[in-house]
């Protein structure tokens, strides 16, 4: 009952966000539809792209704090992906890339969540990129259709809040920023912080998760790094929780978009289903967060599905999902591990 309880429960204070979830289908599928009609249709993906991974860092109400968020993680997403597609290459090469790069945004927990949150965000944009065989060539086409999609989230959601609202977008809450003071963040870049060590161990974990990924030739490699990524987290709890939401979603949204793509054949039928599907995930994104994965999982799978005839890709979403759990795990008990060895407790959660 207890597991139940955490995979279902409603995250407290937060309703359902129909208002979000039509302006975020909206900002995904118009640009799509109209650069598909002009015969632009693989920069439309890449727009959608932009779009999808933005619309991830709207969290809460709407606010000025929050466009200048949305604007940050569109430039920031933009240069991320171009520099993947740049750097790209020999598959230990690339883990090496994963490794520095996870390990940087972990240490971006000394100055607070929100800039956490933000580097984390632009480490999983990287990452992707980085998986996109397109080469160098494609690398500055792929930064304007990312920039493309996240200014177009951006304008959706300001549109709607004025509408919402009926007046000017509400000012910041009333916050303080913490700023840590050097000699403090001089600390914790040392071998025996707790960030630091969770930070190495969190990025080794994605680079091992990367590799495996190559090794078993999956047609996305880099999706058992991604659930490293997001679900390893210092706490034990907060990671074992994160484990169970991640693979019971994963589970269920790909039962469903399996049925789905067996049951459809046509391409553009799975492209219109994936617009109320996308409504779905996003209005119940702070509501419930598995509601919310299995709904984007299943927006994954039917946009991956269009122009592939096999299931494959499916059961490797699966199979990545568990790869990246079991080394979550291992990541957790070692971090554990060496907490209670030195008697410390996480700088952050």
């Amino acid at each position: 009952m207890k597991r139940s309880a955490v995979l279902f429960q409603s995250t407290p204070g937060a309703r359902l966000n129909p208002v979000k979830g039509c302006y975020t289908a909206l900002a995904l599928f118009l640009p799509l539809v109209v650069l598909g009609l002009l015969g632009h249709v693989a920069f439309g993906g890449q727009v959608m792209f932009g779009a999808l991974l933005t619309a991830f860092g709207n969290v809460g109400p709407f606010s000025r704090m929050q466009a200048k968020s949305l604007l940050m993680i569109a430039v920031g997403g933009a240069f991320m992906t171009a520099l993947g597609r740049l750097i790209g290459g020999l598959w230990w090469v690339e883990g090496i890339e994963i490794f520095l790069v996870v390990l940087l945004s972990g240490l971006l927990a000394a100055f607070g969540q929100a800039i956490a949150g933000v580097g984390s965000l632009l480490t999983i944009i990287f990452v992707l990129s980085l998986s996109t065989r397109a080469g160098p060539a494609t690398a500055w086409s792929s930064a304007v259709g990312f920039l493309l999609g996240g200014a177009s989230l951006l304008v959706f959601a300001l549109v709607f809040a004025r509408l919402q609202a009926g007046h000017r977008i509400p000012e910041n809450e009333a916050h303080s920023r913490i700023r840590p003071a050097l000699n403090t963040l001089t600390t914790r870049l040392t071998w025996t912080s707790p960030l630091f060590r969770f930070s190495v161990l969190r990025a080794l974990g994605a680079a091992v998760a990367s590799g495996i990924g190559w090794v078993l030739s999956g047609p996305y490699p880099y999706w058992a790094a991604l659930t490293v990524i997001i679900c390893a987290r210092p706490q034990k709890r907060a990671s074992m929780v994160l484990i169970l939401q991640n693979i019971v979603a994963t589970l269920l949204g790909a039962v469903l978009a399996d049925l789905t793509i067996a049951l459809v054949q046509s391409d553009l039928v799975r492209g219109l289903l994936a617009i109320p599907v996308t409504f779905l995930a996003f209005t119940v994104k702070e509501l419930n967060y598995v509601l919310h994965l299995f709904f984007l999982t299943n927006l994954i799978l039917l946009v991956a599905s269009i122009g592939h005839a096999d299931h494959a890709f499916i059961a490797w979403r699966v199979l990545a999902i568990l790869i990246g759990s079991g080394i979550v795990l291992v990541i957790t008990a070692l971090n554990q591990a060496w907490l209670v060895k030195n008697e410390a407790v996480p700088e952050v959660s």
